[in-house]
This record gives C-alpha cells, sequence and structure tokens, in this order.
C-alpha cells in the first residue's frame, strides 16, 4: 500500500490544494522573464485562474484567489511601475503604482469610476464650466475605494499606508465633510496626512488623494 493511500479524503485535498498553490510560483520568475513587467499584473490573476480550474469546485475558487495573489505579489516584488486592470484610467503618462524598495507610490488618484469615469457625486463643474452641487462625500468614499482598488491589486492594502497628500479644489465648503469619510478608513490606520487647496484638478473633480505605503 503506497503512502497515498494511507491518507484520508480530507488529508488527499489539503496535499493536492499544496501542490496547486507551490506549482505556479515555480514558474513565476520564467513568465515575469517571458512577458516583461508592461503586463505582469494580469499574469497573478490569469496563474490563479488556472489553479482554481484545474482544482475545480468551490475550493477551485479558494485555490485560484489564493495563487493569484501569491503570483501577483511574486512578480510584483520588482522596482518599477505596476498597472491596475481594475483601477481608473490614467489621464496622463503615469502608472497607477511605482515602487521603488519598500515603499510604493500611488499616483494621485480621483473618484472617477473605473471602466465608465463617471464622478460618483457628480463633478464640480459643467461642460460650459459653471459650478455645480457636488457631493464631496461621494467623492472622498469613490476615491479611497479607488486607491483600495490598486492596492490591493498590487498585494497591499489601505492598512499599508504610511502617507496621505490631499488636494482639495474647495477647502472652506469641502473639508469637514471629507474629514469626516476620511476618517472612517484611515481613523486606527493613522498614516501621516497633509491637506491642501488647489484651483482645479484635471478632470471636473473635487478631490484627489497621494498615497504611499509599504511594499
Amino acid at each position: 500500500m503506497s503512502e497515498d493511500e494511507d491518507l484520508t479524503p480530507e488529508e488527499k485535498r489539503e496535499q493536492i490544494i499544496d501542490s496547486i498553490i507551490s506549482a505556479p510560483i515555480d514558474a513565476v520568475e520564467k513568465v515575469y522573464d517571458e512577458i516583461g513587467g508592461s503586463i505582469a499584473s494580469s499574469a497573478g490573476g490569469v496563474l490563479g485562474a488556472a489553479a482554481g480550474v484545474a482544482m475545480g469546485g468551490p475550493v477551485g475558487g479558494i485555490v485560484g484567489a489564493v495563487v493569484g495573489k501569491k503570483a501577483a505579489s511574486k512578480l510584483t516584488n520588482q522596482d518599477g511601475p505596476f498597472i491596475a486592470e481594475g483601477g481608473p484610467s490614467a489621464v496622463g503618462t503615469y502608472p497607477h503604482v511605482h515602487r521603488a524598495g519598500n515603499l510604493v507610490f500611488v499616483s494621485g488618484m480621483g473618484p472617477r469610476t473605473p471602466g465608465n469615469n463617471e464622478i460618483p457625486g457628480g463633478p464640480v463643474r459643467d461642460a460650459e464650466g459653471n459650478p455645480l452641487d457636488y457631493d464631496i462625500r461621494a467623492q472622498t468614499h469613490s476615491v479611497i475605494n479607488n486607491v483600495r482598488i490598486i492596492l490591493e491589486e498590487y498585494g497591499s492594502s489601505l492598512e499599508d499606508v504610511v502617507d496621505v497628500l490631499v488636494f482639495l479644489v474647495d477647502m472652506k465648503r469641502d473639508f469637514p465633510s471629507y474629514n469626516e469619510v476620511y476618517a472612517e478608513y484611515f481613523s486606527e490606520i493613522l498614516p501621516a496626512r497633509t491637506t491642501v487647496a488647489v484651483d482645479s484638478l484635471p478632470t471636473s473633480i473635487a478631490i484627489e488623494l497621494k498615497v504611499v505605503a509599504k511594499a
């Protein structure tokens, strides 16, 4: 009788899961060398999906998620730029994240919704430049969520944030409400923070965040 035959069904399943989780990581460096850093942001998800399909069923979904996160983490341990598939589209030539050593620098992010570029809470001005009555709370929730999406796709999180630079187009009007929403996310994490007023931002938004997090 082989050693495998002595295992219970649960032990066999755990053995299969362990082998699936470890196998993709062995190939990640080869994948990185072949495809390069420019599209490495999606490779973790691809490897995770492959592992999930191989396992099948509800367990496959769990395994795929674990593999994807581990693979993405391995792929993104290099210094340099990273573009998140789920992040908002850029309005210039910049990545969502640039890593340098033990820190990741998130480019200035606004509240535009990934995919359709809509501004939750409405834009600050209409097409003719006339002021509109926008909702700074909705914009603040959305911009922090955009940062969260980008960090989590990279393998980091809001809990790893160490510094936040906030730009507001109307400090007097928006600071109190923005400050309350911000506290919902960061009152326990307590990263360093600076809030400044600016005349305008590149799109018709009221708030932008520039974030530094631990890698």
